[in-house]
């Protein structure tokens, strides 16, 4: 006879704790926090799930020192090479109340590399990128592009790539990014209930993880379907910061942005970008008259008028002159 016919029970199963949050104070005593997502659910008695969220104390220190502001640092070398970069330098800052490492008051850029780029033009009037670089593309797929507007990102994107010179050092990875259709499917996609999909459930789908062989990879940028869904912003940064693990140590980390849309979670998106900027360095493409501009001059890193590549209209996408400017600011050496 059968016996023990009943399902066997199955554990709760956790992912790995995410970073730490930074400190909600400077000094005085804060709190940060980290969490953890639930990769499966229990069942048939199976072991529940531990605390998926954990907290602790931070930055105990007395908030009675006044802020010192030090000597300035030596300027760092110049961000581009032509059509006017920056060189940025920074203070040596004591104290507990100093102002945030991003506050003008311990930053200082001034301009340089001022002349125009055509001296580097190739023969078809782009520039091509020679630098050591682990290059991500993030690539809006949402709905309000219209198959219009899709079209010229693939053009776009596909000419960024074409002119990345793989021989030279430069490594390139593309993920294409829409959202989930309703509301149940984004509460999955950040963290709620059972683990998603990335690709089905949530529309964040990786065409390419880093290689070198931007020939191949520029080409497969042409043939991509249109997702043409929502805009999960906020987990494409964050599946982009992770990619990041598998980049070189002694490259670049850059990420490209291109998109047309408003976020679903403006909040959650600024979060997900200030972690991004603190791994790499973010350049926005905003394209068309609805592009979420004021919202990307909060999520690029600085200084914001270098990283930052506004594109009026998807017509303009198909120009070289745009295609230059992200190499020229991914890009020192052209």
């Amino acid at each position: 006879d059968t016996c023990n016919t009943q399902p066997c029970p199955i554990d709760c199963a956790l992912g790995d704790w995410e970073g730490w949050s930074g400190c909600s104070a400077q000094c005085g005593g804060g709190v940060r926090e980290r969490t953890r997502r639930v990769i499966r659910q229990p069942q048939y008695d199976g072991a529940p799930c531990e605390d998926t969220e954990e907290t602790e104390s931070c930055n105990a220190q007395s908030c009675n020192a006044d802020c010192e502001l030090g000597e300035w640092e030596d300027w760092e070398g110049c961000t581009q090479a032509c059509l006017g970069g920056t060189q940025g330098a920074s203070d040596l800052s004591k104290g507990h109340r100093r102002p945030e490492p991003e506050s003008e008051q311990r930053l200082e850029f001034r301009a340089c590399n001022t002349e125009s780029c055509k001296r580097f033009y190739g023969s078809d009037s782009y520039l091509t990128c020679n630098s050591k670089v682990d290059l991500l593309v993030l690539m809006d797929g949402s709905g309000s592009l219209m198959e219009y507007g899709w079209s010229q990102s693939k053009k776009f994107v596909s000419n960024l790539i074409a002119h990345l010179n793989g021989t030279a050092g430069v490594q390139v990875a593309v993920q294409v990014f829409s959202g989930p259709s309703d509301w149940t499917g984004y509460s999955k996609c950040i963290g709620y209930g059972a683990a998603p999909d990335l690709k089905n459930d949530c529309k964040i789908d990786w065409i390419s993880h880093f290689t070198n062989d931007t020939k191949t990879l520029s080409d497969k940028v042409k043939t991509l379907a249109f997702p043409d869904s929502t805009t999960l912003t906020s987990v494409a940064l964050a599946e982009a910061q992770a990619e990041l693990v598998y980049g070189r140590d002694d490259a670049m980390p850059v990420v490209v942005v291109v998109t047309d849309g408003q976020p679903m979670s403006h909040e959650r998106t600024l979060a997900a970008a200030n972690r991004l900027k603190e791994k790499a360095r973010v350049i926005w493409v905003p394209v068309g008259y609805y592009a979420p501009y004021d919202l990307v001059e909060e999520l690029a890193s600085l200084p914001k008028k270098e990283n930052m590549v506004k594109i009026q209209s998807f017509y303009l996408m198909g120009f070289s002159w745009y295609v230059n400017q992200v190499i020229v600011r991914s890009c020192p050496t052209v």
